[in-house]
């Protein structure tokens, strides 16, 4: 009788966690995966929105650009560009005064002074003019502009008492003059270099 008792305790248990096992298993299996609780396919889909941006426009002489105003010039070059206390003249041929310059900016050890030109206060011009030109200035600033740009598209000279020579490089967006005179018997050299917006050619 004792055996049978054990015995029947033996497979009641065993049932028992069978059962268990069981009920625990089927609640497990009832719990829906984690994927389908996402949000059902029938939900709005999203949309998404770009925004195009235009992009500025190409610096024409370092980091100006056509249609600035004085005041964006000045910033474009902090410590170097500067209102002046009496407007100075672009001179000949174009004429003209600016109140915005840079007074010393070095290329390749040349020295020149820069001056802004405004129409309307939006920048249509940038005149480099050389402190002391020297005599391969022209020659020297020729080549510079023909490693950026190419060759020149036009070349003029003239001669009277003085020696003079127009190089010029016609771009999509601008034209670059390079203008050089000389009459080397009186030591007189003048380099100019002027960047104009293609609205103005």
């Amino acid at each position: 009788m004792t055996i049978l008792r054990t015995r029947g305790r033996s497979v009641l248990g065993s049932l028992m966690v069978s059962a268990v096992l069981a009920a625990c298993g089927t609640k497990e299996q009832a719990a829906p995966p984690v994927s389908t609780l996402e949000t059902p396919s029938s939900a709005a889909p999203t949309t998404t929105t770009t925004t195009t941006t235009v992009p500025s426009p190409p610096p024409v002489w370092r980091s100006a650009r056509w249609g600035m105003t004085k005041d964006e010039v000045l910033a474009a070059f902090p410590g170097e560009a500067q209102r002046l206390a009496t407007p100075a003249d672009f001179g000949p041929p174009s004429g003209g005064s600016t109140d915005v310059a840079i007074p010393a900016y070095e290329i390749d050890g040349m020295k020149f002074r820069v001056l802004f030109g405004f129409e309307s206060d939006a920048l249509n011009r940038v005149h480099l003019s050389a402190v002391k030109a020297g005599v391969t200035t022209c020659s020297d600033v020729e080549k510079l502009l023909t490693e950026k740009h190419s060759a020149p598209s036009d070349r003029s000279t003239s001669q009277t008492t003085v020696r003079g020579e127009q190089i010029v490089w016609k771009r999509p967006e601008q034209t670059i003059t390079l203008a050089c005179t000389e009459a080397p018997s009186l030591g007189y050299r003048t380099v100019t270099l002027d960047y104009t917006a293609a609205s103005n050619i």
